[in-house]
């Protein structure tokens, strides 16, 4: 899901892959790690439940290879990036391999000839241009957080995140901030922002006017609709149509 949410599904069980096709100048303020976007990145991801090993590291070689050779074979070197992401830090890995520090939780990892973007979600600066790693950092307070700022580019989102945090429940993250919780301050927070007409649009004439006085229900209307009301009122009440 994070190769999806990056340009705009959530597996903490398990490790992804993805390519994108995007520059960084398309995405304002990226988050750590992802300023200098190629014309083709490649992107592996292990979750809190994973460790990032030299074997995913040999993977995502080897898919960018194969994605090279089968869709970009004229693209020079220079048009890949290649990325492993991943939520806790590779301690093995970090043993085993140099790593060069950039800024926190970003690291470059050299690979014969290739090198490695290495981003660390629990190390990399809390920040809005970084919700999106919070939101998988396998944290409750830091999911809530990055969840309630990151620039969604879909309005779909809230189903997204719903499922982010039912996959979080299943593999025993507490929430004690639920996700019923966060719904209520979003819709809160969006109704704030609409215009009234917004907020009623939608609504049947019954609901608009529920719990309003009768003289507060003739705010606003004309001269001519009071004489019409009236008319309509005096009709009902003698019975006829």
């Amino acid at each position: 899901m994070i190769g999806p949410l990056l340009l705009s599904p959530f597996t903490p069980q398990r490790s992804s892959k993805w390519h994108t096709e995007s520059k960084a100048e398309g995405i304002v303020d990226p988050c750590d790690g992802l300023e200098d976007l190629r014309p083709h990145n490649l992107l592996t991801y292990k979750s809190g439940q994973e460790s990032l090993d030299a074997w995913a590291i040999e993977e995502l070689i080897g898919h960018y290879v194969n994605y090279r050779k089968a869709f970009a074979p004229r693209e020079p070197v220079g048009a890949f990036g290649l990325y492993a992401i991943t939520t806790r830090r590779p301690r093995v890995l970090a043993g085993q391999v140099a790593l060069e520090a950039v800024k926190p939780g970003v690291y470059r990892l050299p690979v014969v000839g290739r090198t490695v973007t290495l981003i660390v979600l629990r190390e990399v600066e809390p920040c809005p241009r970084n919700a999106l790693w919070e939101i998988f950092s396998f944290e409750a307070a830091k999911v809530f957080a990055g969840a309630d700022t990151y620039r969604w580019r879909r309005d779909d989102h809230v189903p997204i995140l719903e499922q982010i945090y039912q996959r979080y429940r299943e593999v025993g993250i507490s929430m004690a901030y639920t996700f019923e919780d966060f719904k209520r301050e979003w819709t809160r927070e969006k109704l704030a922002e609409m215009t009234p007409e917004e907020r009623l649009r939608g609504l049947p004439p019954e609901e608009l006017v529920r719990g309003l006085r009768p003289e507060d229900r003739l705010l606003g209307l004309s001269n001519e609709e009071l004489v019409r009301l009236k008319d309509l009122l005096e009709r009902r009440t003698s019975g006829q149509r």
